[in-house]
């Protein structure tokens, strides 16, 4: 039943959108920042993938040869390798392979949790190889850009440990810049300033993950979008939701 549901609630989306497209003109869909979108972490990606998950946020270790692998299950601070894994590789052939073509965007959160910088190297040696047909070329003002400019393309989030290394110019947003925020499921739902986190999620992006200490039955969805927090990494929407006008 629940399969059911979310694949009509995909094909409304994708009707509404190509229900605009009159006499061979396409109507653009809202600005990026316009629309809500339901992530998955340490999830298998196929499965993910497969239920129309469009935010993908992989966690990135150094084995011992200081390849890029992917934990599989959450891991304390600390830690810059993960036993039980996969490599970082695999996980982009699955991406090429699996979440193409499709009418939204994919976006891709990289948090890295190594200070090898050539382990990181890598990890944008992969994306370039496997990904390059859909990756954005280096651009500004993406949150407030048209959705359908990256329609079948790749958005790429980092923060942190990838400045100065190859994988900087493939990053469209950083949470350590100013156009996205990345926030803990509590710090999102207890915000200092209520209405100015609303105000910046008007212009801009935030995106909030499960804190550790929280399973996902814990969590409330419906919570940080009434602060027009669009990116959120549970919940069971797919695709891209468009936000209540008066969050925008």
């Amino acid at each position: 039943m629940e399969v059911a549901l979310v694949g009509i609630l995909g094909y409304l989306v994708w009707s509404e959108w190509t229900s605009q497209q009159k006499g061979g003109n396409v109507m653009s869909r809202k600005r990026v920042c316009d629309y809500h979108v339901a992530g998955s972490v340490f999830e298998d990606l196929s499965t993910a993938l497969a239920r129309g998950v469009r935010l993908i946020e992989l966690h990135v270790y150094a084995d011992e040869q200081g390849y890029p692998v992917v934990a599989k299950h959450p891991m304390n601070d600390g830690y810059d390798y993960a036993l039980d894994n996969d490599s970082f590789e695999s996980c982009c052939v699955t991406l090429v392979n699996e979440a193409f073509p499709s009418a939204h965007p994919l976006i891709l959160s990289i948090v890295s949790h190594t200070e090898n910088a050539v382990t990181m190297n890598r990890v944008a040696e992969h994306l370039r190889t496997t990904l390059r047909k859909h990756l954005v070329p280096e651009t500004q003002g993406i949150a407030t850009a048209l959705l359908d400019r990256f329609v079948d393309r790749v958005l790429i989030v980092s923060g942190g440990n990838f400045v100065g290394t190859e994988l900087e110019p493939l990053v469209n947003l950083s949470w350590s810049g100013s156009d996205l925020r990345r926030l803990t499921y509590s710090q999102a739902i207890h915000p200092r300033d209520q209405q100015d986190l609303v105000a910046y999620n008007r212009d801009h992006i935030t995106m909030v993950a499960p804190d550790a200490a929280f399973g996902k039955s814990a969590v409330n969805p419906e919570t940080v979008r009434a602060y027009g927090c669009q990116w959120n990494l549970f919940g069971e929407q797919t695709g891209f939701v468009e936000k209540p006008a008066g969050l925008q």
